[in-house]
């Protein structure tokens, strides 16, 4: 995935970032999860692999973006990510889910 693939995915990441080498190499590495990820529903009782890839990956972007965090600890984070990625791909990318991780989000009582 390139950084337009994942920018245009996700409007939450803030301009600022689109030319940081670190969100470069983050969307070449974690570009296949960044696919699928999607943000759960609040209704979500159960998350789906989507659900989860988007609360670890794209979610602590999207909480600097609103200004809860500073550009420098977002950009470390980043790195630890894709430095955690690159010294065991197929382990890491596994990390990121817990076990017995419904196919599909699993929503509550009442909602659609």
């Amino acid at each position: 995935m390139t950084i337009d693939d994942l920018t245009s995915r996700f409007p939450e990441i803030p301009a600022d970032l689109h030319d940081e080498p670190a969100l470069a190499e983050f969307a070449e590495a974690f570009g296949a999860q960044l696919a699928v990820a999607e943000k759960p529903s609040a209704c979500a009782v159960e998350q789906s692999a989507g659900n989860h890839f988007y609360m670890k990956l794209v979610n602590p972007i999207a909480i600097y973006a609103i200004g809860l965090a500073k550009r420098e600890m977002i950009l470390k984070q980043i790195g630890d990510l894709v430095a955690g990625y690159k010294a065991d791909p197929e382990g890491f990318a596994a990390s990121l889910l817990p076990e017995n991780t419904p196919a599909q989000e699993v929503r509550g009582p009442g909602c659609l």
